[in-house]
């Protein structure tokens, strides 16, 4: 069985998770159900490291993490190997890979190497696929154009007004008033955090 979710947060007004799952969908339902997502010990993990771990080696520090690990034990989970995809760059966007047997203590052996090793590689492919996807969602459902990638560019740089306005052959006035249309494309209130979204979902 497997699980793979992606996360990315910009700030705490922008928050995206999503799954995809070779194991029983009643799990992602009842983990979504009881909002799970900041009691997660996985994906905790995942976003304070880079090696792959067994589920069995990650301590369980609450009541909510010992209640998300018994729920995905319940769903197939009894030994797991949980493998995080991270991102460069300063971004916090994040993937792991859950890779679990209902055998108690399968990945607990020798094999454990071997699947580290193979599991790094496809979590990072189901990574950057998946922002793929999450990017061209974005675009498509905001109506960003490449003139508006070029600002958010432009912003993720430093370039102040003045810069980007000479650059561009354009007025000061007018730049403002495109950095104000982007923000309302993308919901944020304002270049800075539109620039960093942007870079989170792949956009720039």
């Amino acid at each position: 069985m497997a699980a793979f979710v992606s996360f990315v947060r910009d700030d705490n007004s922008h928050e995206s998770y999503r799954f995809l799952l070779a194991c029983d969908a009643v799990w992602c339902h009842e983990y979504e159900k009881h909002a799970w997502y900041a009691n997660d010990p996985w994906l905790a993990y995942a976003l304070n490291h880079s090696e792959p771990a067994l589920a069995s080696e990650i301590p369980l520090g609450n009541k909510s993490q010992r209640a998300v690990a018994d729920l995905a034990r319940r769903f197939g989970f009894a030994s797991a190997v949980i493998v995080p995809a991270p991102s460069s760059g300063g971004l916090s966007r994040v993937g792991v890979l859950c890779l679990g047997s209902a055998t108690p203590d399968y990945f607990e052996s020798e094999g454990f190497v071997a699947v580290k090793i193979a599991s790094r590689s496809l979590a990072m492919e189901l990574h950057e696929w998946w922002i793929g996807q999450i990017k061209r969602e974005l675009i498509a459902n905001a109506g960003i154009t490449e003139e508006d990638l070029i600002l958010l560019r432009h912003e993720r740089l430093g370039h102040t007004t003045k810069a980007i306005a000479m650059e561009l052959h354009s007025s000061l006035y007018a730049i403002d008033s495109r950095f104000k249309r982007v923000n309302q494309k993308l919901g944020v209130p304002n270049r800075k955090a539109a620039a960093q979204l942007a870079a989170e979902y792949g956009l720039i």
